[in-house]
């Protein structure tokens, strides 16, 4: 949907609410908080470090500083982006940051009396394979023993949970595989892996990737802000295509970056065993791995994803498809 769809939705709700994006300089956040800026929205950005967008610091694992910056600022609405999002790291860490964070958010909505949550989940949330045309009705997998998974999955419980008590009114935004020009995990680094000829495609490429265009999920967050019937709603968002595989998308991303095409493939048995290398030496040496078994499970998935409930609750219409998107990246690339 382009930006002249949302707004008319917006205007349909309120101008008057105050908007505050945790995590407002990651990739997701950023573009968020840029879009709702061009909108002449109030937005309050915060996260860590300073983003594209004037950026309030603050830590979410911090429930005292985070509920002081809610009573100060008194949002009507929450973005909820703030996580730890690799495949990579200590599960200590995905919990305080992934659980622990949301659960700070919460609280603070909670007391100060937001109007709306938004939480930004993932479709990672239902696990490595939740098969075919899953759907807000398919079972969170909090047991995959990837700390990025299980955290995803066990914060999205927590704001479910929420939101059925009556604590805080809540949606939740389950994005697809998110990528674009500033996409690490799907964009920069499986180019620099096939720049220097490593091995990116398991088991022949054949799983496959819910690719969503960033702002195909910018549009669709901000219908979920703006949505009066998205309340305790859960949403996926992706390109709209259930059936590319991961080799026809390196290879499109390979033609896009101009590097050549991935031909090497690892059968999965030896690119799990290769990844539980890497995560003994990450453990015992910091040694960044080439991959984790986590990863080498969801590239491999058969799985489909549903956007019936963001289709037909709030009119969601993707307006960036696999080839338009690579054509953006061809001239980012070519610059």
């Amino acid at each position: 949907m382009q930006d002249g769809g949302v707004q008319t939705v917006r205007r349909a709700v309120t101008d008057a609410e105050r908007i505050l994006v945790t995590g407002a300089s990651g990739f997701v956040g950023s573009a968020l908080t840029q879009r709702l800026v061009a909108q002449g929205r109030q937005v309050h950005a915060t996260d860590l470090r300073a983003g594209a967008v004037p950026t309030v610091g603050l830590d979410v694992t911090d429930a005292a500083a985070v509920l002081a910056l809610f009573e100060r600022v008194r949002p009507g609405v929450v973005v909820h982006s703030a996580a730890m999002v690799d495949d990579r790291g200590a599960r200590e860490t995905f919990q305080r940051v992934n659980v622990g964070g949301t659960q700070n958010v919460l609280s603070a909505a909670a007391i100060t009396g937001v109007q709306r949550v938004v939480h930004i989940s993932s479709i990672a949330a239902l696990g490595f394979d939740p098969g075919p045309d899953a759907d807000e009705q398919t079972p969170l997998d909090l047991t995959t023993g990837s700390p990025y998974f299980d955290t995803k999955a066990a914060s999205e419980k927590l704001v479910h949970d929420a939101h059925a008590a009556g604590r805080v009114p809540a949606v939740i935004v389950r994005p697809g595989d998110v990528w674009g020009p500033a996409s690490v995990q799907w964009v920069h680094r499986p180019v620099e892996m096939m720049r220097r000829r490593m091995p990116v495609l398991i088991g022949g490429g054949v799983g496959r990737i819910a690719h969503c265009w960033i702002d195909n999920l910018i549009d669709g967050i901000i219908l979920a802000i703006d949505t009066p019937g998205a309340s305790g709603g859960t949403f996926a968002f992706h390109d709209g295509s259930t059936d590319t595989e991961f080799r026809r998308y390196l290879e499109c991303l390979a033609d896009a970056a101009r590097v050549r095409r991935p031909t090497r493939s690892l059968p999965p048995s030896v690119a799990l065993a290769i990844a539980a290398a890497g995560e003994v030496a990450h453990r015992v040496a910091g040694i960044e791995p080439m991959m984790t078994r986590g990863a080498v499970h969801y590239v491999s998935r058969r799985a489909t994803y549903s956007l019936k409930a963001s289709e037909e609750v709030l009119g969601y219409r993707p307006s960036v498809d696999l080839n338009s998107g690579m054509m953006q990246l061809a001239a980012v690339f070519k610059r």
